[in-house]
């Protein structure tokens, strides 16, 4: 049973990595490059991986809320006309998003905790966190 999760598993992850780039969703992009740069070890990835892709999940719906927001006054925003109202919605989305997403690094951490090292953990939320344009290799 084991060998059938961590070959399911490994066909699951060579399908993803093997995705042309545009093809991939920028959490896709997130997840396959986290678990490459981390260099873990095929058991110690097969428990890992779960639990990173359920973190980056609910971490970008935390961000979501901002985003979305973002979108609706980005018209305003570049021409100028963000009225003080949308720019208190703004600010209120983005502290709300950004206190959501620390209570969902807390939690994972306890969860990374079962399956990493402190060292990994940390490098694991750093590249989690890594801009699309440096997973793409476009920056440095």
């Amino acid at each position: 049973m084991k060998r059938l999760v961590i070959t399911l598993f490994s066909a699951v992850l060579l399908f993803t990595l093997s995705l042309p780039v545009h093809a991939q969703s920028k959490l896709e992009k997130r997840y396959a490059y986290t678990l490459k740069q981390l260099r873990l070890d095929k058991a110690t990835e097969a428990k890992f991986a779960p639990i990173l892709k359920a973190y980056l999940t609910e971490r970008k719906e935390a961000g979501d809320i901002y985003d979305d927001l973002k979108k609706k006054f980005k018209a305003a925003e570049k021409a100028g006309t963000l009225t003080d109202a949308q720019a208190t919605q703004l600010l209120n989305a983005k502290l709300d998003s950004e206190g959501k997403e620390l209570i969902v690094m807390r939690k994972y951490l306890g969860e990374f905790k079962k399956v990493l090292p402190p060292k990994k953990i940390y490098y694991a939320f750093d590249y989690a966190n890594d801009k699309i344009a440096k997973i793409d290799g476009k920056e440095e």
